[in-house]
């Protein structure tokens, strides 16, 4: 019964967790009031308590030694050191800090995306890459001033990601100079996965198409090994077959 039951857990808790982590981390940065920093410290603590069930069941199924875990544990922590608001400007211990955490969650992110790297879910890492440009043209949208309209904050969200860089639009403020370098780490994990997916899909073809020749060789083959036996007993009909028979099953048997 548990065995059923742990794996959905796990496939939501943490994804979950990681995307929740994100506006957390803006909110306690550039919310505009007190207001604003108490939801980011809110979100924070949500992502712990997610972080921890994800833990619990974890430790129960695969123990501490996992490599996964210690750096979900690392994830919790840091989760909860992060739910301490501050008071902006940070000092530069904060910064280090709060960037330590963010490092944690692009690796764990990272090792989420790997799991797509099939070519069946290649329509999943398309829609997936969507809908972080959607997210992202709207904390462009949110973070940067000269961004004014939610199709210039796409737009500065796809060129930040593909790291086009054309200059047109540019962030100005801390903030979303931080967005945008996280932006262009998940740009080059997310055009990473397509293109392995993508590359994967045509070798498995190749793989598909080389198995199917194989297996026609190989009937081809068997047919002339059958053509053969019954030649052989034409020509021998005085020894009765048998030992034609024998050799003509042994050469069916390769």
């Amino acid at each position: 019964m548990k065995n059923s039951i742990l794996p959905w857990p796990l496939k939501i808790l943490m994804p979950g967790a990681l995307l929740l982590s994100i506006p957390a981390f803006y909110l306690v940065l550039a919310g505009p009031g007190l207001m604003y920093r108490h939801v980011g410290s809110g979100l924070y603590l949500a992502v712990a308590a997610m972080v921890a069930i994800d833990l619990l069941i974890r430790t129960r199924t695969q123990g501490w030694h996992d490599g996964v875990v210690t750096l979900n544990a690392m994830f919790f922590f840091g989760a909860v050191l992060s739910a301490w608001p501050g008071n902006p400007p940070w000092s530069v211990i904060e910064w280090t800090l709060r960037m330590a955490f963010c490092g944690i969650v692009f690796l764990r992110l990272s090792m989420l995306l790997g799991e797509y790297l099939v070519p069946r879910r290649l329509l999943h890492v398309v829609a997936l890459a969507i809908a972080v440009l959607a997210v992202a043209g709207a904390g462009f949208l949110w973070l940067e001033p000269r961004v004014h309209t939610y199709a210039d904050g796409v737009w500065l969200a796809f060129i930040t990601g593909a790291t086009v860089g054309y200059g047109d639009l540019v962030p100005s403020t801390p903030a979303s100079r931080i967005f945008a370098a996280f932006i262009v780490l998940l740009g080059y994990a997310l055009f990473s996965v397509v293109t392995a997916s993508i590359s994967a899909m045509l070798v498995g073809e190749d793989e598909k198409r080389l198995e199917r020749e194989l297996h026609a060789d190989m009937r081809m083959l068997r047919r002339e090994i059958s053509l053969l036996h019954k030649e052989l007993r034409s020509s021998h009909p005085e020894s009765g077959g048998e030992d034609v028979d024998t050799a003509g099953k042994e050469l069916l048997r390769v």
